[in-house]
C-alpha cells in the first residue's frame, strides 16, 4: 500500500467515525412487531413462528413514492408496503390490515399526531384538526370467523358462501366500472352451485338487499383500525362524525 492509498484510508476511517458518532442516538431496533385486526388467521405466514412487522420509512422511501407519484407507473401504496412491512405475502393482504398497517406506518415514520383538514358537513367550512393516530380503536376478528363463511341471502332465500378479497384482487372491486368489477372471484357458491359462469348471472339479477349483504361480507367493515372521529366544527360548532381524509400528505 502506497502513502497516498494509506492516507485515503485513514482519511475514510476517520470520516466513518464522525458520521458514526453523529448517529450515536440512532435507534438500534426501529421495526415495530404488529399486531393485525385479522390475528393472521387467514394468512399463511412465511415464517409461520415470527409476527409480522413493520419498520418505518426512510427519507430515501419518501423521495421515491414521490417519484412513482409523479411517473404513475408503480402503485405507491404497494411499494410503500414492500418496503415496510416482514414476514407477510402482500399479495394476500387482506383490506382490513391493509388499512392497519398503513396507518402504523404513518405513526412510526412521523409520529403520532395527522394534522389535517376536515370540511365540516354542516358549515362546509375547514378546520384545522390535529389527530392522534395512536389513539385510534382496532377492532379485532373474533377467533370464531372463518374465510371462507356461508351467509343466508335474505332476499333469495339460499346460502352463499364468500370470501375475503386480498390485495392482488383491488381491481376486481371497482364497482363504478363494470369491466373491472368480477364480483363472482369472491363467491365460492351459491345454493349449492360453484360454476363461476351461473354465479355470475344470478349476481346480474340480484336483488339490492341481497348484494348489499354480499358486499358488507367482503369488507366487514365492523373489524380492522376505526378511522372515524367525533368532530367539532371551530366555525360552526357542530358536532359530526367524520372519517380521517387520508390525502397527499399522509406520508410526507
Amino acid at each position: 500500500m502506497n502513502e497516498k492509498t494509506l492516507q485515503s484510508s485513514q482519511t475514510d476511517a476517520n470520516k466513518q467515525e464522525v458520521i458514526d458518532d453523529i448517529l450515536q442516538n440512532l435507534p438500534v431496533d426501529t421495526e415495530i412487531e404488529l399486531t393485525l385486526p385479522s390475528k393472521c388467521k387467514f394468512y399463511n405466514l412465511p415464517d409461520p413462528h415470527s409476527p409480522v412487522s413493520v419498520k418505518p420509512l426512510t427519507f430515501e422511501d419518501e423521495k421515491a413514492i414521490a417519484n412513482i407519484k409523479a411517473s404513475e407507473k408503480i402503485d405507491p401504496i404497494s411499494f410503500l408496503l414492500s418496503k415496510s412491512v416482514s414476514n407477510l405475502n402482500l399479495s394476500e393482504l387482506l383490506p382490513m390490515d391493509k388499512l392497519y398497517i398503513l396507518y402504523k406506518i404513518r405513526e412510526i415514520s412521523y409520529g403520532p399526531m395527522y394534522p389535517v383538514l376536515i370540511t365540516c358537513p354542516k358549515c362546509r367550512e375547514d378546520s384545522e384538526v390535529n389527530i392522534d393516530l395512536s389513539n385510534l380503536l382496532v377492532n379485532e376478528v373474533p377467533d370464531d370467523l372463518e374465510d371462507p363463511r356461508t351467509i343466508m341471502l335474505p332476499t333469495l332465500k339460499k346460502e352463499a358462501v364468500v370470501k375475503f378479497p386480498r390485495l392482488k384482487d383491488e381491481k376486481y372491486l371497482n364497482l363504478l366500472n363494470s369491466k373491472n368489477a368480477q364480483l363472482w372471484r369472491f363467491i365460492e357458491s351459491i345454493d349449492g352451485h360453484s360454476d363461476k359462469q351461473i354465479i355470475s348471472k344470478v349476481l346480474e339479477k340480484m336483488p339490492l338487499v341481497d348484494m348489499h349483504l354480499i358486499l358488507k361480507e367482503l369488507g366487514r367493515p365492523e373489524y380492522g383500525i376505526d378511522s372515524k372521529i367525533n368532530f367539532i366544527c371551530g366555525a360552526c360548532e357542530g358536532e359530526s362524525v367524520v372519517d380521517i381524509p387520508i390525502g397527499e400528505n399522509f406520508f410526507s
